[in-house]
């Protein structure tokens, strides 16, 4: 039988090895594609019902695959659904399920050689279950006040897409809606009533519902203030549940409203289950129509009849089904004795419902939902069963990956944040009972954005999968490894020893993250961490303040050079608050203008004339004091506002430098330093082309300055960023030259113009120093390498005729002027310059 898959997906190169993974794999799957939400509607409007699968993947150009499967599952089209995610991302994962996808898959490592079993099993799951998945839930919000609608709104659209909300904010509107669907043939499934309604409380809307129109809707009180008055009240004028603005109250919505609409649902199946016995009870002598049928005597039960679809549904035939012991022998050994004993409350209450494992014929365990009626003659002696199964295998499929879903992360198998404040709850419990330290270990992995941006995002998913391998392994039983999300992971040693066994276990783990790591592209990848440490008692009574102030300790690594560890102490509490808040001004200070560029002129030997300014980016907010780039740019470089801010200081460098051309100012070139993060952006060139264009600069005037570390971390995609800006006409130069790690083999590959010699090795020169050493050295490979030197930080005679001795080609420093604002730039008597002699 051929599959009919629709694929939405707008990676051309994704879809091309789907098909082709398909092709080989199985005959059976005809595939098309659509490349946008978009254009999967318009299919499925014309050909309804011509697709078995729809494959859709999580992140679309047009929006989210989760907004396609609302609209399948609304419209109750019937086709089955598989996710797709890059990311691992657990929160996207359950909310697909609980919106009605049939199965998922992650897309990392051999994903595509399981895909066609994944696809075939999941039609299965839905042939056998006979129905689709739920179709969503319509929810009716009466609530006056607009931001706490919108607030519940935006929060359900998030954590729970399969939840529609509408929002009115009288009781008269909740009249006419409530009328107006039903007219319409879409009612709604639930009733979320706020207390403080315009006109009339939450409760006497309630009871007019309920008990003057005998309307059957559930219905939810929710008050921003909870009482057991209200909620004697909510209960005894039919409200069904009722919740309590409190902190965290939004997280409790969802599960609240699925809760009182299934109960609504079990309401309503209990009474037909009760009409349909009453009618079989009448019928069965002459026509039985249940699955099956058990005589009652004084001394045994046995079989009487099984209806034909036994066979379908448990693979055996009628014959075998009716003989002595079989359904016992096919129970699951662990479910029997709950069995056994479900049959013995049959006979107590008439009413046996049970769920249980039976062993099909072919060999796997199904769940059955298995429920039993006790019939009585008019003497009340028992004297039959009568009794249905249902598969419900596929339901408890669902139940069971949204269990673990919820508490581990689907990328490395490890426990997730849930399961981690659990685990560390109970950890810190125990302690206290004992005695006992606790240890929390926050590892981040160095620079691990290099790797995703370089290799792809399934090469980073398979290095993290690797290193949680690694560490699992080295970590006793009893130690939680958990992972956070991204590259963070959490260590909780119970019952921490002394403290030189806590650092010999921590190095141990930074050694393991260390060890190069192969991967299936065939290529190592080298990893560092940073590992920040917190102690119970000592630095929180709780898991969260322990992960908090472990977190804290983290960053004081990375401040330390990373690749090291740190314990915490208070004081970094305080200063991780002003960095959150620095961080929070930053993200403002460029569109409320407050970065602003500062001017350095660079100046030449031969002739002693000016060569360039460089651009100097400063923070300025207003009424404080400026603050030093050293403070702020690396929160730009951790937080990506890099890119953006590294973007404008481009822009306005340029701009200011045309501005000057055109005034017939003969400053040489505006050189503009780019940070690693932006060098490894891929349309970087594309940005500067554009930024030259539309400020009229010519190329020839811009100089770009590039880091060692920038350049080295991949040296093939260097040489063709830095071949293409020198194609615009671009001025190259290596910045801050000495102070990181370079490979002179390289280095005489990139197309470069100029060398920049670190201030550092400038101020140490002095007669037999290492600095004047390697400043020496320096200058006589550049010229090897037919590059031009220029000196940073140059500040007196002494320094500059050293250089001018050397044969360096330019420097700048305070020796000429400070960085200033570009009004005092144009007014620097620097075109004049001349610096004395050395002698």
């Amino acid at each position: 039988m051929t599959i009919r898959l629709l694929y939405v997906e707008d990676s051309d190169a994704d879809a091309d090895l789907t098909r082709i993974a398909l092709e080989r794999s199985t005959p059976r799957v005809e595939m098309s594609r659509a490349c946008s939400l978009g254009e999967a509607r318009a299919m499925l409007r014309e050909r309804p019902g011509g697709y078995e699968v729809l494959l859709l993947d999580l992140n679309l150009p047009d929006g989210s695959g989760l907004e396609l499967l609302a609209e399948v599952r609304q419209t109750a089209l019937p086709v089955t659904v598989v996710m797709l995610t890059g990311s691992g991302d657990q929160t996207a994962v359950i909310s697909a399920i609980k919106s009605g996808a049939d199965d998922y898959l992650v897309k990392h490592g051999d994903y595509l050689k399981r895909l066609a079993t994944r696809l075939e099993e999941a039609c299965e799951r839905t042939r056998s279950s006979g129905v689709m998945r739920h179709r969503g839930l319509r929810v009716l919000y009466a609530e006056h006040n607009v931001f706490d609608g919108d607030l519940a709104v935006r929060h359900l659209a998030t954590h729970a897409p399969h939840i529609r909300v509408e929002v009115v904010n009288t009781a008269d509107a909740v009249m006419r809606r409530l009328a107006d669907a039903q007219d319409e043939g879409s009612g709604f499934d639930v009733l979320l009533l706020d207390y403080r309604l315009p006109g009339a409380d939450g409760l006497e809307l309630a009871r007019e519902l309920r008990h003057e129109r005998n309307c059957a809707i559930p219905m939810v009180l929710i008050t921003g203030h909870g009482s057991e008055e209200i909620a004697a009240s909510a209960l005894r004028f039919g409200i069904d549940d009722y919740l309590t603005k409190r902190a965290g109250y939004l997280f409790e919505l969802a599960p609240t409203l699925e809760k009182v609409h299934r109960q609504a649902q079990l309401a309503r199946e209990e009474m037909r289950l009760r009409e349909i016995t009453l009618r079989l009870e009448r019928l069965l002598s002459a026509s039985p129509t249940l699955l099956y049928t058990l005589a009652v005597s004084d001394d045994s039960i046995a079989p009487t009849w099984v209806s034909s679809n036994i066979e379908r549904l448990l693979g055996y035939t009628e014959t075998e089904a009716l003989a002595p012991n079989w359904w016992i022998s096919h129970v699951h050994p662990d479910d029997r004795r709950a069995a056994a004993a479900d049959m013995e409350e049959l006979f107590v209450t008439g009413l046996r419902i049970h769920e249980y494992r039976f062993a099909h014929r072919d060999g796997k365990m199904r769940w059955v939902h298995d429920e039993m009626r006790l019939i009585r003659d008019a003497a009340g002696k028992p004297v039959e069963i009568v009794g249905t199964w249902t598969d419900i295998s596929p339901s408890k499929l669902s139940e069971e990956r949204l269990a673990y879903l919820s508490h581990f992360d689907p990328l490395t198998d490890l426990p997730n944040r849930n399961l981690l404040n659990l685990r560390l709850d109970r950890a810190i419990e125990q302690a206290g009972r004992l005695q006992a330290r606790i240890a929390v270990l926050y590892i981040d992995l160095d620079r691990f954005k290099n790797v995703n941006d370089s290799l792809g995002h399934p090469a980073g998913d398979e290095v993290l999968v690797r290193i949680a391998r690694r560490l699992r392994a080295e970590l006793p039983e009893e130690h939680t490894l958990a992972r956070l999300g991204g590259d963070e992971f959490v260590v909780v040693v119970e019952a921490c020893g002394h403290a030189d066994e806590l650092v010999a276990l921590t190095r141990r783990l930074i050694a393991l993250i260390e060890q190069p790591i192969w991967i299936s592209s065939g290529k190592d990848v080298i990893l560092s961490a940073s590992v920040g440490i917190s102690l119970y008692p000592i630095d929180g009574m709780t898991g969260i303040e322990l992960v908090q102030h472990a977190d804290a300790a983290l960053y004081r690594a990375k401040d330390k050079g990373r690749n090291t560890f740190q314990f915490y102490h208070s004081d970094l509490t305080a200063a991780a608050n002003q960095r959150l808040e620095l961080e929070l001004q930053l993200r403002r200070a460029l569109e409320r203008g407050e970065l602003v560029l500062y001017y350095q002129p660079m100046l030449g030997f031969e002739p002693q004339s000016a060569v360039g300014a460089e651009a100097l980016l400063r923070w300025q907010p207003p009424g404080a004091g400026m603050i030093g780039p050293d403070r702020f740019i690396p929160i730009a470089e951790e937080t990506g506002l890099i890119v953006t801010i590294g973007a404008w200081v481009l822009r306005e460098a340029c701009a200011r430098a045309k501005a000057w051309l055109d005034q017939g100012l003969p400053f040489g070139r505006i050189a503009v330093n780019l940070s690693v993060r932006q060098f490894s952006e891929r349309n970087l060139v594309e940005v500067v082309a554009k930024v030259l264009e539309e400020t009229g600069l010519p190329p020839t005037r811009l100089e770009l300055e590039i880091t060692e570390s920038a350049l080295m971390s991949d040296v093939e995609e260097a040489v063709a960023k830095l071949d293409a800006l020198r194609a615009l006409g671009v001025a190259l130069a290596v910045d801050d030259f000495g102070t990181g790690y370079s490979s002179l083999a390289y280095l005489k590959r990139l197309p470069l113009d100029k060398l920049k010699i670190d201030q550092s090795f400038i101020r140490g020169m002095g007669p037999g120093s290492n600095d004047e050493a390697i400043v020496t050295a320096t200058i006589a490979m550049a010229q090897s390498l037919g590059l031009k030197t220029h000196a940073e930080g140059v500040e007196t005679e002494q320094q500059l005729g050293i250089l001018r001795e050397l044969g360096c080609n330019a420097y700048q420093g305070y020796i000429v002027s400070r960085p200033v604002p570009a009004e005092e730039f144009v007014a620097l008597p620097l075109f004049t310059h001349r610096p004395a002699s050395a002698s």
